[in-house]
């Protein structure tokens, strides 16, 4: 009797069929991340996210787009960093047209904010779920599952609902 090629056994065919599932979650993983997202969407997104973005401007800097935190790290109404607006540019290149300096003009820098959402958090960005939304502004990519942005989330709650 001829030896079975693992390729046709049962458990060979599993494998196969689980290694093709996976490379397929991985190229589409790949076109997602790289998916580039157009300004009009920005747009679009940032008048429906418009509460959260009063919001967390106002918890962030009392939506003074000339503040300086963090040790200077940290510019304009949502007290934004270089590294995140380095994401956001990567994912929407109409936001390349500027310099990180640039997140002191509201527009601009509400832009930024979406687009990072868009990238990150589409699902919260079409929920309007504010809860993540804000943790991950807070707390990066992974935010949502930081303990440590709960807190900020409570502020930016009662921004949004206020007793």
């Amino acid at each position: 009797m001829p030896k079975e090629s693992p390729l046709n056994s049962r458990s060979g065919s599993a494998d196969s069929l689980g290694m093709i599932r996976s490379l397929s979650l991985v190229l589409l993983l790949c076109s997602v991340l790289s998916a580039q997202i157009r300004l009009r969407d920005v747009d679009a997104a940032r008048r429906e996210l418009r509460p959260w973005l009063d919001a967390v401007a106002m918890v962030e800097s009392q939506a003074d787009d000339q503040a300086v935190g963090d040790g200077g790290k940290a510019i304009g109404r949502f007290q934004i960093w270089e590294i995140y607006w380095s994401d956001a540019c990567q994912v929407c290149p109409a936001l390349r047209d500027a310099v990180y300096q640039d997140v002191t003009d509201r527009v601009y820098a509400e832009r930024v904010v979406v687009a990072y959402m868009l990238r990150y958090c589409p699902q919260a960005v079409a929920d309007k779920d504010w809860e993540r939304l804000s943790r991950v502004h807070n707390g990066g990519p992974r935010g949502h599952r930081k303990q440590a942005t709960v807190g900020y989330w409570r502020k930016i709650q009662a921004q949004i609902e206020p007793s």
